[in-house]
């Protein structure tokens, strides 16, 4: 695959990533702001607002007829928080130009349409702000997202445990905002929170096909004025609280979650993200993993139990489903799996099959023009300019000691409990 970076002005890069064997052509644009939890529903709804509709196609049936003339584009967004950046993500994709039918520039068009999107959205006619019917339709969308987390108790757990392991950091709030501050949006606060974003987000785009692209370079550079803003910071360690926090909840459930954080504490030497990765996939995070192998399948105390590196954090998380009465001694079992990686109690070809499951996952990185945007993007958050097969040296030169040194330094910070209330109380 060939890559080339060029800066198109002031805040704005662009990414060529070009493979002869991709039929598609994507083309990404993302926006990076300084994570300000107050302001995420607003950018959350602005982001959702801008892919339905624009000036030149007003609504949702227009909008269609234009990407069935582009043989069935796609549009899509969506957004995260990573470090202390809040990242919107715009996304295009149709067929390659040489398998259209009558020579059109397909490439080039959806690059347009997606522009046109951004940069001329439906407003109201004072044009003061967002168009009220679309406001209100993607206000609602919004609303019944937040109103219906409750109903998917895994990823309630999941960012209950966020707000105990990362109390006090942006990585404690929800990427789409609260229910209050979506109620208090309007369209033009909204309009304003999307104007904001255009002037002062840092701005990657990305475009993964199989021919280059020249045009797009002119097109995107006329499109974004060059901006004054500061390097995001996405590498933002979370400090070991100085005794472990835990909250239990009770709810109508069948199957209790239990999930633990772990973070880094201090050490002489640094723990590399390649260590972290290695020792969660022996801990967790493989189907061959510790709390996998003896946990769920020897022990049979859970329905689910793994564990997922969060390396800007320095944080390991493991989740589980629990049944009610095995939740202490599911917590207890998982501490004794750190223990055995901490004494080296693993056997070599746990070491071994880690490193091939990490490695075979690079290797496939190029197979989608998904994975190509992703891996790339991981290279620019980690300001880290090795390719995959320097990453692949840096997995195989992580050795046992490195795995025992990390499971050392993994410290218990925070446990969350959702557990089945007692309805005889």
């Amino acid at each position: 695959m060939k890559e080339i970076t060029e800066q198109l002005c002031d805040g704005v890069r662009l990414i060529l990533l070009t493979e002869p064997k991709f039929k598609t052509s994507h083309i990404k644009i993302i926006m990076s702001m300084p994570a300000q939890p107050e302001k995420y529903a607003g950018w959350n709804l602005a982001q959702s607002i801008l892919m339905n509709s624009c000036e030149k196609y007003p609504s949702i049936a227009t909008m269609s007829e234009k990407m069935q003339e582009l043989y069935g584009a796609n549009l899509d967004s969506n957004i995260t928080v990573l470090g202390d950046a809040f990242q919107l993500h715009f996304t295009v994709s149709a067929i390659a130009d040489s398998y259209a039918l009558h020579q059109e520039t397909l490439r080039r068009e959806s690059a347009e349409l997606l522009l046109e999107c951004i940069l001329h959205p439906l407003r109201n006619p004072e044009q003061t702000g967002f168009s009220d019917r679309a406001f209100q339709m993607e206000l609602q969308n919004l609303l019944d997202a937040i109103d219906g987390e409750i109903n998917n108790k895994r990823a309630y757990a999941s960012k209950k445990l966020r707000e105990i392991a990362f109390s006090g950091e942006v990585a404690a709030y929800p990427y789409y905002g609260t229910k209050e501050s979506a109620l208090a949006l309007t369209p033009e606060s909204v309009y304003q929170a999307y104007k904001e974003m255009l002037e002062q987000s840092e701005i990657l785009i990305y475009y993964v096909g199989a021919e280059d692209a020249p045009e797009l370079k002119d097109l995107f550079r006329n499109a974004f004025s060059s901006r004054t803003v500061t390097k995001r910071h996405y590498a933002v360690p979370s400090l070991c609280k100085p005794e472990v926090q835990t909250l239990r909840e009770s709810m109508d459930v069948n199957q209790s979650q239990l999930l633990m954080a772990f973070k880094i504490k201090s050490t002489e030497q640094p723990i590399t993200p390649e260590q972290l990765r290695m020792t969660s996939l022996l801990f967790g995070g493989a189907p061959f993993s510790l709390l996998f192998s003896n946990i769920r399948e020897k022990m049979s105390l859970c329905y689910y139990c793994s564990s997922k590196d969060i390396s800007l954090k320095n944080t390991l998380v493991v989740s589980s489903g629990v049944s009610p009465e095995n939740l202490e001694k599911t917590q207890d079992a998982v501490l004794d799996q750190l223990e055995l990686l901490r004494n080296g109690e693993f056997e070599p070809d746990l070491l071994e099959n880690a490193r091939r499951y990490v490695i075979n996952a690079l290797r496939l990185a190029g197979d989608t023009p998904s994975s190509c945007m992703t891996e790339s993007l991981e290279r620019y958050i980690r300001e880290d300019h090795a390719g995959i097969p320097e990453r692949i040296m840096l997995f195989e030169q992580v050795t046992r000691e490195d795995i025992i040194r990390t499971a050392n330094a993994l410290q218990l910070d925070s446990v969350y409990i959702l557990e089945q209330e007692d309805k005889h109380a």
